[in-house]
C-alpha cells in the first residue's frame, strides 16, 4: 500500500502545480491536468493515512517505539534532549532547503513556464518532507522514545547518499570538498544518534563495554538502598518487564493500547470532491477573469509608475497627452527605419526607399522624397540632420555597399543633390557605415578613407589618404565621428588584432594625430570592430559586431581607461539599441538585462561611467517589463532625460541626475483612443526625438508617429 501512496504523491504534486500554472497562464486545458493531479494527490494522501494507522499498530508492538523504561534516569533524558537537538538541525535543513529552492526558482526561470514550475514544486517537496519527518521525531525524543533517534539516523543517511554522489560525480575540487564535509558531518550525526539510542535503552549493552546497563546500577537497575535492590535484573533485550512477586499472572501492559484497524469511511470521498470543486471553480474563475481582461492594465504589473516629486525640476513632470498621431508604416520588405530631427518645424522619418517630412505642430505630412527607380535602399545607419539639411546614406539593391549619398532640404522637401562616393568596382564602403552632417559639411567614407562633401552642393572637398598596415596594405575604414573641426576615423585590417585611429582636420583633411588604439582584454577576432563614439573627449568601443558584449574605453592623456561595464548588475547584461552618450565627463548608456521577476523577462539598466577613471559612477535598474530606453540628447538641470517603455504600463518620461540622485520618474505618455490616427497599442518604441516644443515618438505598434508637449527647458 505504501508504494501506491508514494506514486500518488510524486505524480500528483507536480501534475497539480504544473496544470494549475498552465491553466492560469495559457489555457483551460491545464486545469484538466490539475484535476487529474489533484485526484492522484488525494489518493496518495489518503493511502498514506492508512499506512500511518498500520504503522502505528506495528510500532505499538516494538518497545523502542514506546517510552523508555529508563526515562527517569538523568543520563537517558540528556541523551534524548541531545538527539532532539540533532534532529532539529535536520528540520532547519529541510525547511531551509525547500525555501531556498522556491526563492532561487525565480532566477532559474521556473515560474515562467508550467513544466519548470512543476519540477520546482516537486524538488521543493522532497526537502520539505524530510524536514517534516524530522520534526515528527522531536516530540518523541522529548518523551524519551528511542525510535526517534533511529529515524534521525535514517534521515541523515539521505545526506550521506547525496554527499557520495557529489564526491563521485562532482565537477572540480570544490564540489568534492563540499560533499566530503557533508558526509563527515552526516556520519558524525549518525554515530551520535546511535549512542543516544543506546543510552536511552534502545539497545542491549555491549558485552564488556562497562557502560551503564551492563549489570551496574544506573541503567534500569536500582542501586543500594533503592526498592528492589538485590532482585534479579531483567534479561537483556526488549520485552515487557518481569512481574514483581505477588502480582497477577500474565504479561503486564506495555505502552498504549493498539489503535483500531483503519476503516474505509466517507471522509476520503468528501475530501476528493472538495478538492475537485476548488480546482474547477478556482481555476475556471481565474481563467475567466484573465480572459475578461480584468488582470490587464496597471493593477497587474509590479512596475512602479508613480511620478517622483523632483520630476518638475527636470521638465519631465505631469502626464503628457498626445497632440497628434499619424501612421508612418514602413513599406513591406524595407528596413531599417529612423526618426531624425532636422529643422525645428519638421521631423523626418526615413525608411527603405522613402524620406518623409512631417509638420512638428500638426503631424501633417509635408513631403516625400523617394527613389522612384526602386534601385536604392536606406543603409542600416542612422541619418543625421543639421539645420535644414538631412543626409541619407543608401545602397544600390539589397546587398550593395553603402556608397550613395542623398541630401534633402527639409524646409522645401526637395532633394539637394545625390552623389556616389564609391568608385566603380569598389568592393564596399566602410565597415560600419556612417554619415554625419555639420554646419556646412556632409561626412561619410569609402572602403579605406573618410570623405567630406559640401552640404549645399555635394562637391567633394577632400578624401583622406589611405592608412597602410604593417604589410603596406591599405587598412579598411571601420567608422568615424565628427565634432567641431576634428574628424576621428577608426581602421582595421580585417584579420583581427590590428586596429588604428587617425584624427583629421575637418577643413583640410590633414592628419593631426595618430593615437594608439586600445587593447581588448580578450584576444580580438576577425570580426572585432573599433568604433568611435565621441571625439572630445575621445571615447571608443571595441568588440564583435555580431555580439552585444563590447568593451568601452576613454582617452585620458596618452592612456586608455577601460570603462567598467562588467560592473553593471543583471543577468546577461548586454548593450541596448543606443551606443550611449558622452556628457559632463560621463558616458551614459542603457543596458538590456534579463529579469526573471518580470512577466516578459527583460529590463533596462541605465549606467554612467567616469571618463577619467573608468569607474562605474552609478546604475539604475528600472524594473520595467521588457523595458526599452531612448536617451534624449543634451541635459536639463544636470540630468539626462529619456523615454522608457513598459510592456504593461506603456511609455513614461525619466530623468537621470548626473550626480546620482537616483532615477526620477516623470509623467506618463498617454494616447486618447479617440485621437485620429492613434495606435492600437502604445507600449513599445523604436525611436524618439525632441523638435521645438514637441517630443515625437515612433510606436512600434502600427508604425505610428505620436507627438507630445515637451518644453526644451524645465
Amino acid at each position: 500500500m505504501s508504494k501506491p501512496s508514494v506514486l500518488g504523491v510524486m505524480l500528483g504534486a507536480p501534475l497539480t502545480a504544473g496544470g494549475a500554472h498552465y491553466g492560469a497562464t495559457e489555457g483551460p486545458a491545464g486545469f484538466v491536468a490539475a484535476l487529474v493531479g489533484a485526484v492522484l494527490l488525494t489518493a496518495g494522501v489518503l493511502g498514506y493515512r492508512r499506512v500511518l494507522v498500520l504503522r502505528r499498530r506495528l510500532r505499538s508492538l516494538m518497545p523502542a517505539a514506546q517510552r523508555s523504561p529508563v526515562a527517569h534516569l538523568p543520563s537517558a533524558r540528556r541523551a534524548a534532549t541531545l538527539a532532539a537537538y540533532v534532529n532539529g538541525v535536520l528540520v532547519l535543513l529541510g525547511l531551509g532547503g525547500a525555501g531556498w529552492l522556491l526563492y532561487m526558482g525565480a532566477s532559474w526561470g521556473a515560474y515562467d513556464n508550467s513544466f519548470g514550475f512543476a519540477a520546482l514544486v516537486m524538488g521543493a517537496l522532497l526537502p520539505l518532507a524530510l524536514g517534516l519527518a524530522a520534526a515528527s521525531t522531536v516530540p518523541e525524543l522529548l518523551r524519551v522514545v528511542p525510535a526517534g533517534a533511529r529515524m534521525g539516523q535514517a534521515l541523515y543517511g539521505v545526506f550521506v547518499c547525496v554527499a557520495s554522489l557529489m564526491i563521485a560525480k562532482g565537477d572540480g575540487l570544490l564540489p568534492r570538498l563540499v560533499g566530503a564535509v557533508i558526509a563527515v558531518l552526516a556520519l558524525g550525526a549518525i554515530a551520535l544518534l546511535g549512542r543516544c539510542f543506546r543510552v536511552m535503552g534502545g539497545a542491549a549493552p555491549r558485552p564488556g563495554s562497562g557502560s551503564p546497563g551492563a549489570g551496574q546500577p544506573g541503567f534500569g537497575q536500582p542501586g543500594p538502598g533503592q526498592p528492589g535492590f538485590g532482585q534479579p535484573a531483567p534479561a537483556p533485550g526488549f520485552g515487557p518487564p518481569t512481574s514483581p512477586p505477588g502480582a497477577p499472572h500474565g504479561p503486564a501492559r506495555y505502552g498504549p493500547p493498539a489503535p483500531p484497524a483503519p476503516r474505509a469511511g466517507r471522509g476520503g470521498l468528501v475530501l476528493v470532491l472538495v478538492l475537485v470543486l476548488v480546482a474547477v471553480l478556482g481555476g475556471g474563475g481565474l481563467y475567466a477573469v484573465k480572459e475578461a481582461g480584468l488582470l490587464d492594465g496597471d493593477d497587474s504589473t509590479t512596475t512602479d509608475v508613480a511620478e517622483s516629486p523632483q520630476a518638475p525640476a527636470y521638465g519631465v513632470g505631469g502626464e503628457r497627452r498626445a497632440r497628434w498621431a499619424t501612421r508612418a508604416p514602413a513599406p513591406e520588405g524595407t528596413a531599417p527605419e529612423y526618426l531624425v530631427g532636422g529643422d525645428e518645424d519638421v521631423v523626418v522619418h526615413v525608411t527603405g526607399t522613402l524620406v518623409t517630412g512631417y509638420d512638428v505642430a500638426t503631424g501633417k505630412k509635408l513631403w516625400d522624397v523617394e527613389d522612384r527607380s526602386g534601385d536604392f535602399r536606406t543603409c542600416a545607419v542612422s541619418p543625421t540632420a543639421v539645420g535644414h539639411v538631412v543626409a541619407v546614406l543608401m545602397r544600390r539593391g539589397d546587398q550593395g555597399p553603402c556608397g550613395f549619398l542623398v541630401a534633402v532640404d527639409v524646409r522645401r522637401g526637395k532633394q539637394l543633390w545625390s552623389k556616389g562616393i564609391l568608385g566603380e568596382g569598389s568592393g564596399g564602403g566602410m565597415g560600419t557605415a556612417t554619415v554625419r552632417v555639420t554646419a556646412d559639411s556632409v561626412v561619410s567614407g569609402t572602403q579605406t578613407a573618410p570623405v567630406v562633401l559640401d552640404a549645399r552642393s555635394g562637391d567633394v572637398r577632400w578624401t583622406g589618404a589611405d592608412q597602410p598596415d604593417e604589410d603596406g596594405e591599405a587598412r579598411s575604414l571601420r567608422g568615424l565621428e565628427v565634432a567641431g573641426n576634428s574628424l576621428v576615423a577608426s581602421y582595421g585590417d580585417g584579420l583581427g588584432g590590428s586596429t588604428a585611429l587617425r584624427r583629421f582636420d575637418l577643413r583640410s583633411g590633414r592628419v593631426t594625430a595618430r593615437p594608439s588604439p586600445p587593447k581588448a582584454p580578450e584576444t580580438p577576432t576577425p570580426k572585432d570592430v573599433l568604433s568611435v563614439l565621441s571625439v572630445e573627449p575621445l571615447v571608443v568601443s571595441l568588440g564583435d559586431d555580431t555580439n552585444a558584449d563590447r568593451f568601452y574605453f576613454s582617452r585620458v592623456g596618452d592612456a586608455w581607461k577601460p570603462l567598467r561595464t562588467d560592473a553593471v548588475e543583471g543577468v546577461s547584461a548586454r548593450s541596448g539599441p543606443q551606443e550611449g552618450m558622452v556628457t559632463d565627463g560621463l558616458f551614459v548608456k542603457a543596458f538590456t538585462t534579463d529579469d526573471r521577476s518580470l512577466d516578459v523577462g527583460f529590463d533596462t539598466v541605465v549606467a554612467a561611467f567616469d571618463l577619467e577613471s573608468g569607474a562605474l559612477r552609478w546604475q539604475h535598474a528600472l524594473h520595467r517589463d521588457a523595458g526599452q530606453v531612448v536617451l534624449l540628447p543634451g541635459t536639463v538641470g544636470g540630468a539626462v532625460r529619456a523615454v522608457a517603455s513598459d510592456h504593461d504600463t506603456g511609455d513614461q518620461l525619466y530623468a537621470f541626475p548626473l550626480e546620482d540622485g537616483g532615477p526620477v520618474r516623470g509623467g506618463r505618455l498617454t494616447v486618447d483612443a479617440s485621437l485620429s490616427g492613434a495606435p492600437s497599442g502604445f507600449n513599445d518604441l523604436t525611436g524618439a526625438v525632441v523638435q521645438g516644443e514637441r517630443l515625437v515618438v515612433r510606436s512600434q505598434v502600427d508604425g505610428t508617429l505620436v507627438a507630445f508637449p515637451f518644453p526644451s527647458k524645465a
